[in-house]
C-alpha cells in the first residue's frame, strides 16, 4: 500500500524546475559574459570557420558528405536489389523491346524490357520510355561516381563528366545505340538523378515478378505481394526521405558557401552600446546552417533504420563476390544485392558523426552567443528574470538549507556601462542540488503523481515449519492446547503503477492454539482417528527483503527516508486438523502420530517499510492458507 505521494512529487517538480532554470541560467550567463569579450567572440567565429571547412570541404570526416553519399548509395543499391524482378516492356503499345546495358539483370549486366500483353502503368510492366528515364538517371550516378571515385566536396561546384548510355532495340534487325551526355558531377546533380529514379518507380509502381513457388516479396524475405510500391513501401519511403534530407544538406552547404566569410568583432565592441552587429548575424546564419546539417545527417540514420534490419543486412548492404568494384560498376553478379557500398557508407557516416561530436556542442553555444549579441538587452532582462525565478524557487523549497545561498548578485563598478551586474552561482550548493536531484531520480515514487492511497496485491508462495508441544485435558480429552515456535518463508512478485518488486518475506515467532476434536480417537483396525479444529494467536516478527530497497534507501543524504524492513506482528491462526495414532500396547507407551492440517494465518499489522516527506509504503501479508503435515510423538 502506498499513501500520500503529493509532497514527494512536489519536491521532485521543484528540483527538476530548479535544475532546468540553473542550466538555462548558466548557459545564458556564459553567453552574456562571452558577448562582452571580443576574444571569446572571435574564438567562436574561428570555430565556425573550421566547422564550415569540416562539413563542406572534406569527405571522410564530414557527416554532411557521408550522409549525401549514403542517400545516393541507398537509391542505387535498392534498384540493384530489385531490378532483376521488376517487369518492364512495351506492354500493349506495339513498341519493340529494348535491352538496356549496364543494368543489374539476372546473372547479367543488362536488362531486356520485352514483356508484352499487359497494359503499362500501375501493377503492369514499366514502359520503355519510363525505363529510359530511370536508366539515364541510374547511369549518370553510377558512371559519375565511378569516374571520379565519388562526387566532389560540398563546397565545390563540381566537374563535367561524360555519361555513355548503350541500348539495343530488338526486332527483325537489332540496332545498338550509344549516346553520350555531359553532366556536372556534384551532390546536387546526382541527388536530382536519384530522385528521378525513385520517382519513376513510385509513380508507375510496376509489377514485381515472382520467384518459383513464391509470391511478391518472398525472394527478399518479405511477406508482401503486389507491385513495387506495395512490396517495398517501407524501403521506398526511407530512401525518398533520405534523398530529401540529403538535398536539404546540400542547400545548407550552399548557403554556407554563398555567405560572406565570418567577420571578426571590433576590439572595442560593447554589446550594450555598439550598433555594429552584422558579424553576429553572420555568426547566427553559419551556426544555424551547420546545426541543421548535423541534424539532417543524424536523421538519415533514423530513416535508414526504418528498413527491416534483415533486408539491409542480406540485400541492401550486401554484394556477391565480383558483384562490383569502385572502377567496375555493374557486373553479372550485381543483381539481387545492393553492391553500392551501403554498409561502408553507414560506417563512414557513424565515424564522421562521432568525429564531429564535440563540434556539435560548440555550434550550439555559438548560436546562443550570436543570439545574445543580437538581442543583448533582451538577454540581460532574461538573465535577471531567470535569476529572480531561481532565488524565489530556492527560498520557497522547504527543508533545503543548502539552497539558501544557491545564487547571488553583485555589482562590479569597473565593468563598462550596462555590464556592471555580476551573477555568481555557489558551486557547492549547486553540486548538492545536483546530487539531491540525482538521488531523487532513483526514487520510484517520483513520477507516480498525486496518490492519496493505493493498494496493490500479489500472490505469494512459500514453506513453513513449526515445533512445539501439545496436550489434551479431561476424561474424554477433546480439548487441548499446543505451544510452538514457527518460521515461515514466502516469495512474492507485486506489480503496481509506481514500481514492480520482488519480495522475500520471513515471519518468525511463537504461538499457542486451542484444540478441539469433534471425533476423538475413533478406533479402526490398527489406528485411532481424531478430527477437529484449532484456533489461536501468535506473536511474531516479520522481515521484508524487497528488490527496490536500494532505490528507496539511496535518497537519504539530504532528506532522511525512514526504512523499516522488520516489525512486530500479531497473527490469528485457525483451521481444521486430522490426527492418526497407532494403538498403544500399554497405557504408558508413546505412540507415533501422523496428521494433516488445513489452516489460515491472518497477520494484522502493516510493515511501515518506507516513509519520506509524508509518502508511505506499507507491506502486509494479508493471509496465508497452508497445508501442514504433522508428526507427533
Amino acid at each position: 500500500m502506498v499513501k500520500n505521494t503529493g509532497e514527494l512529487k512536489k519536491l521532485s517538480d521543484t528540483y527538476e524546475n530548479l535544475s532546468n532554470l540553473l542550466t538555462n541560467f548558466n548557459n545564458l550567463n556564459q553567453a552574456v559574459t562571452n558577448a562582452s569579450s571580443p576574444s571569446e567572440i572571435n574564438a567562436a567565429i574561428d570555430n565556425l570557420k573550421a566547422n564550415t571547412q569540416g562539413l563542406t570541404g572534406e569527405k571522410t570526416n564530414s557527416p554532411a558528405y557521408q550522409a549525401v553519399y549514403l542517400a545516393l548509395n541507398a537509391a542505387v543499391g535498392l534498384w540493384n536489389v530489385i531490378a532483376y524482378n521488376v517487369q518492364c516492356g512495351p506492354g500493349n503499345s506495339g513498341q519493340q523491346s529494348v535491352t538496356f546495358e549496364g543494368q543489374p539483370g539476372h546473372e547479367s549486366s543488362s536488362i531486356n524490357c520485352n514483356l508484352t500483353g499487359y497494359n503499362n502503368g500501375v501493377s503492369g510492366p514499366l514502359s520503355i520510355d519510363n525505363m529510359k528515364t530511370l536508366n539515364n538517371a541510374y547511369q549518370a550516378i553510377q558512371q559519375a561516381l565511378k569516374q571520379d571515385s565519388g562526387f566532389p566536396v560540398l563546397d565545390s561546384k563540381g566537374k563535367s563528366v561524360t555519361i555513355k548510355i548503350t541500348t539495343q532495340t530488338n526486332g527483325q534487325t537489332s540496332k545498338e545505340t550509344t549516346t553520350t551526355t555531359t553532366i556536372t558531377n556534384n551532390a546536387q546533380t546526382l541527388l536530382q538523378e536519384a530522385s528521378k529514379m525513385i520517382s519513376v518507380l513510385t509513380t508507375n509502381c510496376p509489377w514485381v515478378n515472382t520467384a518459383h513457388n513464391s509470391n511478391g516479396g518472398a525472394p527478399w524475405g518479405l511477406n508482401t505481394t503486389g507491385n513495387v510500391c506495395q512490396v517495398f513501401a517501407t524501403e521506398f519511403s526511407a530512401v525518398t526521405s533520405m534523398i530529401k534530407n540529403a538535398q536539404e544538406i546540400v542547400t545548407q552547404a550552399q548557403s554556407l558557401n554563398n555567405q560572406q566569410n565570418n567577420q571578426n568583432a571590433p576590439q572595442d565592441f560593447n554589446p550594450y552600446t555598439s550598433s555594429d552587429r552584422a558579424f553576429a548575424q553572420n555568426m547566427l546564419n553559419h551556426a544555424q546552417a551547420q546545426a541543421k546539417m548535423l541534424e539532417l545527417a543524424a536523421q538519415m540514420k533514423k530513416d535508414l533504420d526504418t528498413i527491416p534490419n534483415q533486408f539491409i543486412t542480406n540485400y541492401l548492404a550486401a554484394c556477391r563476390t565480383d558483384g562490383t568494384t569502385p572502377s567496375q560498376g555493374v557486373t553479372n553478379n550485381t543483381w539481387g544485392a545492393g553492391c553500392a557500398y551501403v554498409e561502408e557508407t553507414i560506417t563512414a557516416l557513424n565515424n564522421s558523426l562521432a568525429h564531429f561530436g564535440t563540434q556539435a556542442e560548440q555550434i550550439k553555444q555559438s548560436e546562443l552567443l550570436a543570439r545574445t549579441i543580437l538581442d543583448f538587452r533582451g538577454s540581460l532582462n532574461n538573465l535577471n528574470s531567470t535569476y529572480n525565478s531561481i532565488t524565489t524557487t530556492a527560498s520557497n523549497t522547504p527543508n533545503s538549507p543548502f539552497l539558501k545561498n544557491l545564487i547571488s548578485q553583485s555589482t562590479n563598478p569597473n565593468n563598462p556601462g550596462g555590464l556592471k551586474t555580476v551573477y555568481q552561482v555557489n558551486q557547492s550548493a549547486y553540486s548538492q542540488l545536483l546530487s539531491a536531484t540525482q538521488e531523487l531520480g532513483h526514487n520510484p515514487f517520483r513520477r507516480v503523481g498525486l496518490i492519496s492511497s493505493q493498494t496493490n496485491n500479489g500472490a505469494m508462495n512459500g514453506i513453513g515449519v513449526q515445533v512445539g508441544y501439545k496436550q489434551f485435558f479431561g476424561e474424554k480429552r477433546r480439548w487441548g492446547l499446543r505451544y510452538y515456535g514457527f518460521f515461515d518463508y514466502n516469495h512474492a512478485y507485486i506489480k503496481s503503477s509506481f514500481f514492480n518488486s520482488v519480495s522475500d518475506v520471513f515471519t518468525y515467532g511463537v504461538g499457542t492454539d486451542v484444540l478441539y476434536n469433534f471425533i476423538n480417537d475413533k478406533a479402526t483396525k490398527n489406528n485411532k482417528i481424531s478430527f477437529g479444529v484449532f484456533g489461536g494467536i501468535a506473536l511474531a516478527g516479520t522481515s521484508w527483503l524487497n528488490s527496490q530497497y536500494v532505490n528507496l534507501a539511496t535518497f537519504n543524504n539530504f532528506y532522511s527516508a525512514k526504512m523499516n524492513v522488520a516489525n512486530f506482528q500479531f497473527l490469528f491462526n485457525l483451521g481444521l486438523r486430522m490426527n492418526l495414532a497407532k494403538n498403544k500396547k500399554k497405557a504408558s507407551d508413546h505412540a507415533a502420530q501422523h496428521g494433516v492440517e488445513l489452516g489460515v494465518k491472518i497477520p494484522t499489522i502493516n510493515t511501515n517499510y518506507y516513509s519520506l516527506l509524508g509518502t508511505q509504503l506499507q507491506y502486509r501479508r494479508l493471509y496465508s492458507v497452508y497445508l501442514n503435515y504433522v508428526f507427533a510423538y
